[in-house]
């Protein structure tokens, strides 16, 4: 069909918890065949969402590239573009060149994949990650997964977690301008290797403004939101002090910020601004900060706490720990 609407159609699958799981693009000569004649002469452009299912979902599927899943419920939708969106795909390769942390997967996410960062994780579900992590750090020295802390394991998950999280959300902003929507982020759970995380988006909406002080207060709306809630479900797991897990996401924001300056330093003075915004704002004042410049000028992260990571056997002390500077915590600089 070809009514002149600029818009992107999509089939969305979605969850007992009304989340987005699925979300797969379908050409416009597509979508007659997919709803009733009445409601093609009742909304012409097919605006409305549609409900899928039986022949319907299966030709949607064919037409769309996507294998349904029993345990969602399917729609043909259709969203108006936005001026100064980009395609997702092509953001993808431009910050996956940035470093691992900045890398993010589009393959539609299946069974196995979860949406960590939208409403509140299962306590089962984060308590079955946390005790791989275990496993995988003993394998290094030989050792049981009971020879590794679970507070170790699990600050160590949720280092890992935040890091994956912020580094994409954070360039996306800052570089294009654009929204990389966190709560549409997906983690492949039970997985034995590096932590994978996959978009199911296809394009990246504009941020109404790029200032730093926006492009801060929507980071803190949305990603250090969303971590919040793991941070809240990692507790009600074991015991782990919340102090510790709030430098994580202190630490992994200031390392993404550290690597997207170096990466583009035609962009330094706005990373450097929205960090700092950051750092000193609601959900990670006290977690660390900006205590002096090094040789080039550039800032230097020190949190108030550490990760445990020294605990494990053959580990070691990172270079932003508080346990490595004697005297502890020494303050920020200015502003």
């Amino acid at each position: 069909m070809d009514c002149g609407c600029d818009v992107r159609r999509e089939i969305e699958g979605f969850g007992p918890d009304e989340g987005l799981y699925q979300r797969s693009p379908i050409r416009a000569g597509e979508v007659e065949a997919l709803v009733d004649p009445v409601d093609l002469e009742a909304d012409p452009c097919l605006l409305e969402g549609y409900p899928l299912s039986g022949e319907r979902l299966e030709r949607a599927a064919r037409a769309a590239g996507f294998t349904p899943r029993a345990d969602l419920d399917y729609f043909l939708s259709a969203h108006r573009r936005e001026p100064g969106s980009v395609p997702m795909a092509s953001l993808l390769a431009d910050l996956g060149r940035i470093n691992t942390f900045f890398a993010l997967e589009s393959t539609p996410p299946g069974p196995g994949w979860e949406p960590v960062m939208r409403g509140e994780p299962t306590g089962p579900r984060l308590a079955a990650e946390v005790e791989g992590v275990r496993a995988r750090i003993a394998a290094r020295f030989g050792g049981r997964p009971e020879d590794v802390e679970w507070r170790v394991a699990a600050s160590l998950f949720h280092q890992s977690l935040s890091s994956r999280v912020l580094s994409p959300v954070l360039a996306a902003a800052i570089l294009y301008g654009v929204r990389m929507d966190p709560f549409h982020l997906f983690l492949r759970t039970g997985h034995d290797g590096p932590m994978t995380l996959r978009t199911i988006d296809h394009e990246a909406g504009p941020l109404p403004d790029r200032s730093p002080e926006a492009i801060a207060a929507w980071v803190e709306a949305t990603a250090l939101a969303g971590l919040s809630r793991v941070v809240h479900a990692l507790r009600e797991v074991g015991r782990i002090s919340p102090r510790l897990l709030n430098g994580n996401t202190s630490s992994s924001l200031a390392g993404a910020a550290r690597a997207l300056a170096e990466a583009r330093p035609e962009r330094r003075e706005v990373v450097e601004a929205v960090a700092r915004r950051l750092l000193e704002g609601p959900s990670l004042k006290g977690g660390g900060g900006h205590t002096e410049a090094d040789g080039h000028g550039r800032p230097v992260f020190r949190r108030t706490t550490c990760c445990l990571y020294y605990r494990v056997p053959n580990g070691g002390k990172c270079g932003d720990c508080v346990l490595l500077h004697r005297g502890g915590f020494r303050g920020l600089i200015p502003s």
